[in-house]
């Protein structure tokens, strides 16, 4: 039988715990580690490279969808099944573009969260039956131009974090103790890789994407996380 190494993310720990009783009942399963918010579930994922994150798609300090994309960035192996008080379908579109491969609801049973965790162990899609009839978009379509910024190197993502935070090249460049000179190749580099015209487009792409919103303590350890692994 095929062992499952898991690690299971949600801002609240009794939900965490019960899960946790649930899966030691499973001979093939094991929770290798536990996290309670984006960053912590980025840390986890990378010291324990387990086969599934099973994960709250509504987690505090980095959500996650951000998660997901950063750990696809990242290049992890890992497989994903998200977990949602709600059935919201443009949340769950997202997601599945992301290569999200299992979809529950926590109003869902064991035998739900059971067929999803060994689905996606095999590389196969589960929905929940409860929210497949609103899942219209299909597993793996095509991703959309802006998740470019995904592919930007950890330099250049953090340059275009403080971009979107309308700070100017001079100012970025005091903050980064980088010369003027090279914050403005880097944010050609950015343009370029985004195939954006100017640096306010390149604000607009950063805020759609939920790249801009974050705090900068989350964004220094995200960028800390990819140089380790790079």
């Amino acid at each position: 039988m095929q062992q499952i190494s898991l690690v299971v993310a949600d801002d609240h720990k009794l939900f965490r715990d019960g899960i946790k009783k649930l899966l030691e009942l499973e001979v093939d399963i094991e929770v290798v580690g536990e996290a309670a918010d984006g960053i912590e579930t980025l840390e986890m994922v990378r010291s324990f490279c387990p086969d599934i994150l099973l994960f709250d798609v509504n987690l505090p300090r980095l959500d996650g969808l951000q998660v997901v994309r950063e750990l696809n960035n990242l290049q992890s192996e890992v497989r994903y099944v998200a977990i949602s008080a709600y059935d919201d379908e443009d949340r769950l579109s997202a997601l599945s573009a992301e290569g999200v491969q299992g979809f529950v609801l926590k109003a869902s049973g064991k035998v739900e969260l059971l067929s999803a965790i060994r689905s996606a162990s095999r590389g196969q899609n589960y929905v929940d039956p409860k929210v497949a009839g609103k899942l219209l978009t299909s597993f793996y379509r095509r991703k959309e131009e802006t998740d470019q910024l995904y592919e930007l190197t950890p330099r250049e993502k953090e340059i275009l974090y403080w971009l979107s935070q309308g700070f100017s090249n001079s100012e970025i460049a005091n903050r980064m103790v980088l010369s003027e000179k090279t914050v403005k190749n880097h944010v050609s580099h950015v343009l370029k890789k985004l195939d954006l015209r100017d640096r306010t487009q390149a604000a607009i792409m950063a805020w759609k994407v939920g790249f801009a919103q974050l705090n900068p303590d989350s964004v220094h350890k995200i960028l800390e996380i990819s140089r380790k692994t790079v």
